[in-house]
């Protein structure tokens, strides 16, 4: 069974629930880290005069990288952060609502006040 079909995190694989804290930690660790921006700037620079075995070394482990971890983890900080940005939107949304019900309530009063004053 493909594990998005799956109901609830109880009846998650553990793997599945392994695999999400890695890409959470990766997510919130190392991509934003400087540390690592300037790894990817500067480790390819350094290997220019280096022969070519240590280049393509360092493309494949570089290419296997960001394939395998990198966009995994980006994805996953990005659907965590639109997650995040409809759950503030819901929640303004409820709270606008109420404040929009509770002036409506309190202007139904004071009409039914003035009504009953004039």
């Amino acid at each position: 069974m493909h594990p998005s079909n799956l109901v609830g995190e109880d009846k998650r694989h553990a793997i599945i629930r392994h695999n999400e804290k890695i890409l959470d930690w990766l997510a919130s660790h190392v991509l934003a880290s400087i540390l690592m921006f300037d790894a990817a700037l500067i480790l390819p620079l350094l290997v220019i005069p280096m022969n070519d075995s240590i280049k393509i070394t360092l493309g494949v482990i570089s290419g296997s990288w960001i394939q395998w971890w990198a966009l995994p983890a980006l994805q996953r900080s990005q659907v965590k952060a639109e997650q995040e940005r409809e759950r503030k939107a819901e929640a303004d949304h409820r709270a606008l609502t109420h404040i929009a019900h509770t002036v409506d309530a309190i202007l139904s009063k004071l009409e039914t006040k003035d009504a009953r004053n004039a």
